[in-house]
């Protein structure tokens, strides 16, 4: 990274680090909070195909989110101590998430090991699609709103009444509708207090990161009018993502000796969660790149390769794990139901990410897809 890069960003940390700087653990410790989403998006399509609930990996599934628990800690180790990552809100955060999810889907299994002598593994009726349309919202509410946040008890009144409405009705619809019943009456009590916590002033995270970006600017050779091409690039970008904006109005320029062009660098606000990458795209559309995020060199990114056979796979990972420019292969994880269908997750430099995203995906853009860009 250049010097001239690092000053900028020792000098934002020294007057405004808690608004800037966020500790690069996180970056890593949201795997397990984000495995719970695609969880969730994995039972509603399982029951979307008319499978039974009680047919549903649930062994395997809190097996595999502890696994993610594991491999994400140890990827912040990497870059923090122990003792900055265990008392850190996010660790409190994957703990109850993983703990929790275990005490919910551990009474499924051990009730599917007994209703599997009695229910077929097919239900194709209303009610089990009114369950997975109820998943399907939930894991896309979780993307933005955290689980403490969400209104349990109207969502189990909408789903009673649906269930009075089926005119016809199974023993695997009564049984389910039971089971998420009482799966919401729990989540509703439990995020009382969560909710509470998490809503204090000193725990509140906001929805934006603060990056810094560099331009190069080779048409002008005035300082003044290489600020108003870069401003000028940042609103054409905000009619399309008006998250996006420059922090304290924070335009640098630099000279380059020898050179024909003005390096134009700034510190950015922008969104996170799924809105961060398209934010990614739209920079580098404008020739702005990325140089630090949060204060930091590192970002994880999470690819899915979701290939027909074991070949495909093997051939996608293999030119994922070549890509050695700024990315390295931090673990890999399956959803359980299907083979082939994989999750990978990278490190990958921030200088490159931009870059970084369109390798991934240049191969096959059907087997491989960048999901998500976890960005603090």
């Amino acid at each position: 990274m250049g010097k001239y890069i690092e000053q900028l960003d020792e000098q934002i940390q020294a007057i405004d680090k808690k608004n800037y700087y966020r500790g690069q653990y996180q970056s890593y410790m949201t795997g397990p909070e984000w495995r719970n989403v695609e969880m969730a998006q994995e039972y509603a399509a399982f029951l979307r195909e008319g499978k039974s609930m009680f047919q549903f990996p649930y062994f395997r599934q809190v097996a595999g989110l502890w696994r993610v628990f594991y491999h994400s800690y140890k990827a912040a180790r990497k870059y923090d101590s122990p003792w900055s990552i265990l008392f850190s809100e996010y660790m409190l955060m994957d703990l109850f998430v993983c703990f929790f999810t275990t005490v919910e889907l551990i009474p499924k299994a051990l009730l599917s090991m007994v209703l599997n002598f009695f229910l077929g593994t097919v239900n194709r009726t209303e009610m089990q699609q009114h369950l997975a349309e109820h998943y399907q919202q939930y894991a896309q509410n979780l993307e933005t709103i955290p689980f403490y946040d969400h209104q349990y008890k109207e969502i189990r009144e909408n789903l009673e009444n649906k269930y009075r409405e089926c005119r016809e009705k199974t023993w695997g619809d009564w049984f389910s509708w039971k089971v998420v019943a009482t799966e919401l009456w729990m989540r509703r009590w439990i995020s009382k207090p969560l909710s509470y916590w998490f809503h204090q002033d000193a725990n509140l995270v906001p929805a934006t990161t603060e990056v810094l970006v560099k331009f190069k600017d080779d048409e002008s050779s005035d300082q003044r009018q290489a600020k108003k091409t870069f401003r000028a690039k940042i609103t054409q970008i905000q009619a399309q993502t008006p998250a996006v904006s420059i922090t304290g109005e924070d335009v640098y320029v630099k000279e380059n000796q020898n050179k024909s062009y003005l390096s134009v660098y700034a510190r950015l606000t922008v969104p996170r969660y799924a809105s961060f990458q398209t934010v990614v795209h739209e920079l580098a559309e404008k020739d702005i790149h990325l140089r630090k995020i949060a204060g930091h060199d590192k970002v994880q990114v999470k690819c899915i390769i979701d290939a027909p056979d074991e070949n495909n796979y093997l051939l996608r990972r293999s030119e994922l794990e070549a890509l050695k420019k700024g990315t390295s292969l931090l673990y890999t994880y399956g959803d359980n139901i299907h083979p082939w269908r994989k999750f990978c997750l990278f490190d990958v430099d921030v200088h490159n990410l931009d870059k970084s995203l369109g390798r991934f995906t240049k191969h096959d853009q059907e087997e491989v897809s960048v999901q998500f860009i976890h960005n603090f």
